[in-house]
This record gives C-alpha cells, sequence and structure tokens, in this order.
C-alpha cells in the first residue's frame, strides 16, 4: 500500500476516534461506561474511569474489575498485528496523567520502524501520577510505583519502584488485618 494511502487511513482514524472521544467526555457517566463496554476489548465489572482518558487501539485494550483510572491518563495500544496490547488486572488504581506505551519505533533504523511489546500490570498494582510504563513491561501483582517514575523493565510483585528509570527500592510489606 502507497504511503499516501496509509497517511490519509491513519489520519481518517485518528480524526473520528478524537471527535468520538470528545463526545464521549459530554456524555453522562453510564453512557460513557456502555461505550467503553463496546470499544474496549475488555472492560471488567465496578471500573471507575475519570473524564479526559485517552486510549488509542481500544480493542487491544483489557481492564480487570475494580479498576480506578484517574483524570488525564493515556493507553496507547499498538496498532501491530504482534505485541502491542495493554493488559490491567483487577483492583489496579492509576494516579492522575499516568501514561502506558505499548508501542515505540526502532532507533536503530532511519525511517523508524515501528515496534511494539505488550503491557502487563497485575492485581493489586497502584501506580503513582505522571508515571510513564513504556513497551514490553510487566508490572507484578501487589507492586506500588512511585509519583513521576518511569518504568523501562520488569517490577517485581510486591516491590516499591521509583524512579527514571525506575528501580526498586524495597519490598511491599502488607498488614495482614487490612488483607481480606
Amino acid at each position: 500500500m502507497k504511503r499516501s494511502t496509509l497517511v490519509l487511513l491513519y489520519s481518517s482514524y485518528s480524526y473520528l476516534l478524537n471527535l468520538g472521544l470528545l463526545l464521549l467526555e459530554l456524555s453522562p457517566y453510564p453512557v460513557r461506561i456502555l461505550v467503553f463496554r463496546l470499544l474496549l476489548g475488555k472492560l471488567g465489572k465496578d471500573v471507575l474511569i475519570d473524564y479526559g482518558t485517552y486510549f488509542r487501539y481500544p480493542k487491544k485494550i483489557s481492564i480487570g474489575d475494580e479498576v480506578s483510572i484517574n483524570r488525564g491518563c493515556e493507553l496507547y495500544a499498538a496498532h501491530l498485528a504482534t505485541g502491542g496490547a495493554i493488559t490491567i488486572g483487577n483492583n489496579v488504581a492509576l494516579g492522575p496523567h499516568v501514561k502506558v506505551f505499548a508501542g515505540g519505533h526502532d532507533y536503530n533504523t532511519l525511517n523508524l520502524v515501528d515496534t511494539a511489546g505488550p503491557v502487563v500490570i497485575g492485581d493489586f498494582v497502584w501506580i503513582g501520577g505522571n508515571s510513564t510504563i513504556l513497551p514490553g513491561v510487566h508490572i507484578g501483582e501487589g507492586a506500588v510505583i512511585g509519583a513521576g517514575s518511569v518504568v523501562t523493565r520488569d517490577i517485581p510483585p510486591y516491590s516499591i519502584a521509583v524512579g527514571n528509570p525506575a528501580r526498586v527500592i524495597k519490598q511491599r510489606v502488607l498488614s495482614p488485618e487490612n488483607n481480606s
């Protein structure tokens, strides 16, 4: 397919998606959730998606039960046939303005060939505001990502990671009386 045709198709998709998202922003919450159920690959129960949230290639995004996605979050799944999906587990909290990228470009090529890697966010994860999650990252169950962190590699379960790039600083210790 010629590049000009691809550019036209991509810009048309982008225009229609953004127009739809704008209309969705003006809709009441029950209508928004219904539309998200149709658009997303999976949407669990009791999910809170705040206004100002952006989904790119929503069919490649799966969200579990009891997830809270705060204002201004952006989830960019990749359009490539392989990889590029975003999976969010159950009981996950994304702070405001978290960005999740499942696609990128190969900087070793002059024409910046598209690349993709699945992003998996495990159950009971908390990601602090203004954090960025990059392609191919798996955040283990119960992990905490500090605000403003850039996650470039896998984070083990029940660990606390902060910084740019995010590094594990300690293990998360849960109090037994609050874990039912």
